[in-house]
């Protein structure tokens, strides 16, 4: 039986080989149905781990709450103490359940025999890279607000869910420090997110199938994550652009700096109070969006250097 090579598009393989004959890539071991039903189930499971340990810390950290808040009959009093306590040290939360969780990622990984660097692709980039990635972010995030304020005014369903996503995130950090805020979501969140999702899922996902159909998987996983529609609908298109970037780059370094931009410029957003600024942001954004994308598309893959390395060296000139 023949498929193609899942990095250089080859259709040739067959399903007995190890290496591909064009690109010299990997291949599955098993049938590539096998492959995707395998790889998906991994893709689960380090899912799962995640929701796990973060829900867990979170839920213990809830009951710690409720254990220690005096009983009272009023329960708009009594919602009041538990949010305000609650958010007073959420950030701090989240922050170490993200720290123990690479941890247990990493510790997985390591008694297997293997480098957790490597899984996760960390591998370096060029400065122009870096800065690419952060200017793609950042553009990105203004976009991505001024286009859900516009289609506001359209559509109330998407008022609703902002709303109602705005007043959970006033609870959940409303009453903590806006530093440990911002390093929770600006910063520790977006590298354990592009770990999990880029570093994890995505890259085991790609053995299995075209980098494309992985792209689009990955992001979908990504968007139902956040479990709410209005963030499933952009997440998953921001997932598949930071999948296109470390499909790009073959590091993760390019996701991490642009997932970092694009939650941190979510804080200066909120500061824009005049449509005409905003209005004016926006179409920058899109410049510099579009000029960024033009930029990394521009460069060539390394699985595409690999695939016309091999095939120059089979026939020489």
């Amino acid at each position: 039986m023949q498929y193609k090579c899942h990095y250089c598009g080859n259709p040739g393989v067959q399903t007995k080989d190890r290496f591909c004959a064009a690109c010299g890539a990997p291949q599955p071991k098993r049938s590539p149905a096998g492959a995707f039903l395998l790889s998906l189930m991994y893709a689960l499971f380090i899912y799962g781990a995640m929701f796990v340990v973060q829900n867990g810390a979170v839920l213990l950290y809830s009951f710690c709450i409720q254990s220690s808040l005096p009983y009272s009959i009023d329960i708009v009093i009594y919602t009041h103490n538990y949010w305000s306590t609650f958010s007073k040290y959420f950030a701090l939360i989240s922050i170490c359940s993200a720290l123990l969780l690479i941890l247990i990622y990493f510790l997985f990984y390591t008694l297997r025999g293997k480098r957790f660097g490597k899984e996760i692709s960390l591998a370096k980039i060029s400065p122009s890279a870096g800065t690419a990635s952060l200017a793609l972010g950042a553009s990105a995030q203004i976009i991505v607000v001024v286009a859900i304020s516009l289609l506001t005014l359209f559509f109330p369903a998407i008022e609703e869910a902002s709303t109602s996503n705005n007043e959970y995130y006033t609870l959940a950090f409303g009453g903590g420090s806006f530093f440990m805020e911002v390093l929770c979501v600006g910063i520790v969140t977006p590298i354990l997110e592009e770990v999990v999702f880029r570093g994890l899922i995505y890259t085991r996902l790609r053995r299995a199938m075209p980098v494309a159909a992985a792209q689009i998987l990955s992001a979908f996983i990504f968007g139902a994550a956040h479990m709410n529609w209005m963030q499933f609908v952009y997440a998953s298109l921001i997932g598949f652009l930071m999948a296109f970037l470390f499909e790009k780059y073959q590091s993760i370094l390019p996701s991490i700096l642009f997932h970092i931009a694009f939650n941190c410029f979510s804080y200066l957003a909120m500061l824009i109070k005049s449509s005409m600024l905003a209005y004016s942001l926006f179409f920058i954004s899109i410049a510099v969006f579009l000029f960024g994308m033009y930029y990394i598309s521009r460069k060539e893959s390394d699985t595409a250097k690999i695939h016309k390395n091999s095939h120059s060296e089979r026939n020489p000139s």
